[in-house]
């Protein structure tokens, strides 16, 4: 029997959501339904993750900025719905920074 194919770690990070132009949660989970069974979602504070999609409301992207520039991750930035959530999943499962 052969294996599927490996499921990547992938932490998920939202802003605050002070100033959204647009519906966040309605795409997140867009984004999610696209990567089921290919990504295992995880929060900033687990283990065994190199990339970060951070779903920002606006594209000031805060939570950004309090990552510093010496952080370890690979990060894919969402601030609008304007992208295909495909496009979002291939952006993750790259293998840059791995």
């Amino acid at each position: 029997m052969r294996a599927g194919p490996a499921v990547k770690k992938v932490a998920l990070k939202y802003c605050g959501g002070c100033d959204c132009t647009y519906d966040r949660l309605a795409y997140a989970k867009r984004i999610l339904a696209v990567a089921q069974g290919r990504i295992r979602w995880v929060s900033m504070e687990g283990e065994g993750f190199n990339t970060i999609l951070m779903i920002h409301g606006c594209h000031v992207a805060c939570p950004e900025e309090k990552l510093g520039r010496n952080h370890p991750w690979r990060i894919v930035s969402v601030s609008d719905d304007r992208v295909a959530p495909e496009e979002i999943i291939d952006k993750l499962l790259e293998r840059g920074g791995e």
